[in-house]
Parts: C-alpha cells; structure tokens; sequence
C-alpha cells in the first residue's frame, strides 16, 4: 500500500510540476498579468511564483491525502452497513487504484496544450469528455461551469473502476457494489456538487 501510495503522488507531482512548468508557463501567466497589472508587477509576480511554487505541492499532496480518505470512509461506511467484512485499509487500496484514471485528464490536457495556443482562459475552460465539453461555454452560465465539468467519463470509469474491484476482493456481484458506490459516495459528490452551485450563485 505504501508503495502504490508514493507511486500514485510522484505521478500527481509530475502531472502537476508540467502543467505549471509547460503549459502554464511564465509566457501564459505574464499574458494575462500584463492586462491586469504594470510590467514591473507582473514581474515581481513571476519571480515570487518561481520562488516559491515547489512549496504548493506538499501542501497539495496533504489535500490530496485528504481527499482520498473521503470517497474510502463513505465507500467503508457503505459496507459496513451492509454487513460486509472488509478492512479500510483494502478499501482505500481500491480507492488509490481508481484514482489513477483521474491522471488521464491531465495527460490529455498536457498534450493538447502542447500542439494549441495556450491561455488561462483556455486552461480553465478546459475539460476533456465532460457535459461541459459539450456546450460553448459562452451559452453557460458560470455557476453550472463545476457541475457540468464534474460530470465527465472519467468520473464514471472511476465509480465503475472503484465497484469492479470490490465485487473482486468480496467476491460479490458488481451490482451489489455499484449500489454501494452510488448510494455513499455518488451521493456525497452530488451534495457537495449543489452545494459549490449555491457557492457560485451566491458569489455571482
């Protein structure tokens, strides 16, 4: 487990330092500082984030620890409830393997700003085989702009991923497993979904 943890955030860490570093890069952010700020702002600006970016990703590696409890204690919850015997432990496993589909986004998002002009507009409209993939983003209001990005493929692979690999360790029916992930953590996602909506409104 262990192993498959620091494997899983040196590929977040390396997934992240490219997106900074090559598409992110000081060009893009000195473009859309420039119509913000003076020249010599946007300078200061960009020696402070050289200085001080590599302390971010600790701190997102934290987050992301953090996150990855979430969907295992819901998924653990959901289980236990269900009289099935399985210890968290293997079910944060199922939950680590799973997340790796979620680097495929970022690899798409790499390589595609690769070969296309880059902007921090584009960067954050981004989103690769999402609902929100579907729409110009221009006929979309900004507080449907997280959910429709939230509903994505990978989102589904993900649940599907997380009750495959269940029904294998409890030798149970992938159905019986699905009903488990939708029930705890879709739920969850879908409550935390309405309530960045109400955020957004409110902000709006």
């Amino acid at each position: 487990m262990k192993v498959l943890l620091i494997i899983y955030f040196i590929f977040y860490v390396l997934f992240y330092f490219l997106i900074d570093y090559v598409v992110l890069n000081d060009l893009v952010l000195y473009e859309f500082y420039s119509d913000k700020f003076s020249e010599s702002r946007v300078y200061e600006l960009l020696d402070f984030r050289k200085e001080w970016l590599w302390v971010t990703y600790p701190i997102k590696l934290l987050i992301q620890l953090i996150a990855l409890q979430i969907p295992a204690m819901l998924i653990y919850l959901g289980l236990y409830l269900a009289k099935y015997e399985i210890s968290y432990r293997k079910v944060f496993g199922v939950v680590l393997i799973s997340e790796f589909i979620f680097f495929i986004p970022l690899l798409i998002k790499i390589i595609w700003f690769s070969f296309h002009p880059v902007s921090m507009e584009s960067v954050r409209l981004f989103a690769p085989l999402s609902l929100f993939s579907l729409f110009d983003a221009e006929s979309l209001q900004e507080w449907l702009f997280y959910p429709f990005k939230v509903l994505n493929v990978f989102e589904v692979v993900y649940w599907i991923l997380m009750a495959f690999l269940l029904a294998k360790y409890l030798k149970s029916s992938l159905d019986a497993m699905l009903k488990i992930v939708l029930g705890y953590y879709v739920s969850f996602l879908f409550c935390w979904v309405v309530f960045v909506m109400f955020i957004s409104l409110g902000n709006s």
